[in-house]
């Protein structure tokens, strides 16, 4: 099915990166990227769609190291189908505010997981709206454009707007993929015995306290 390194925390870890949530947004990107797959250029997870950590070491026969359609399964059980849609960069923006901001996350935030090539700042000190330092909003270096469209994948439950992450259900240009657990699977199906993932350094988001 697919190799690790080492162990790879999602449901446990209690930071708002999650190694795990960037392998799954990793893995939603590499799907979904393609032209004729959607041409996603970044992809997002909710954290709670996150049901368990992947674990090095074996619970059964299969060996340590390797994850089994069962181990995948249970860390993303729903088979939400993928959804690859138009968002400004505006409305990018404020579903990151959305994520610590507003009457579901403001006093509970819910951080979304990223793919790689996204990257900014979330300031603790600050609060609601605030907590996102909007001039470090960047896609591959660059900073996000309010004005521009982008091709952001995500799970059908956050592009229905669930989590309280409402801006998303204002996307347009929807196309239905694949889902999410086969996404997982696919990328993890890539991984060999002599070349295992590695848990992702979860530095995407720049956290200060």
């Amino acid at each position: 099915m697919g190799f690790i390194s080492a162990d790879i925390p999602g449901r446990g870890w209690e930071a708002p990166e999650k190694p795990l949530g960037d392998l799954i947004a990793d893995a939603q990107l590499e799907a979904l990227a393609p032209a004729d797959k959607g041409g996603a250029q970044l992809a997002i997870m909710n954290p709670g769609g996150i049901r368990a950590d992947l674990a090095y070491k074996a619970a059964g026969s299969e060996g340590d190291g390797v994850v089994t359609y069962g181990e995948s399964y249970t860390v993303q059980p729903f088979t939400n189908m993928m959804n690859i849609v138009d968002l400004t960069g505006a409305q990018l923006i404020t579903a990151l505010q959305q994520q610590v901001s507003g009457p579901v996350n403001g006093a509970s935030p819910k951080i979304l997981q990223v793919s790689k090539g996204f990257a900014y700042t979330l300031d603790l000190t600050k609060t609601g709206a605030d907590r996102i330092v909007v001039d470090s909003v960047k896609l591959n270096g660059a900073a996000i454009d309010p004005a521009k469209t982008y091709r952001v994948a995500m799970n059908e439950f956050l592009a229905g707007g669930g989590d309280g992450f409402t801006v998303l259900k204002e996307h347009k240009h929807k196309l239905v993929g694949a889902s999410d657990l086969d996404c997982f699977n696919a990328y993890l199906g890539k991984s060999t015995a002599a070349s295992p993932i590695a848990p992702p350094a979860a530095d995407r988001i720049t956290v200060v306290k």
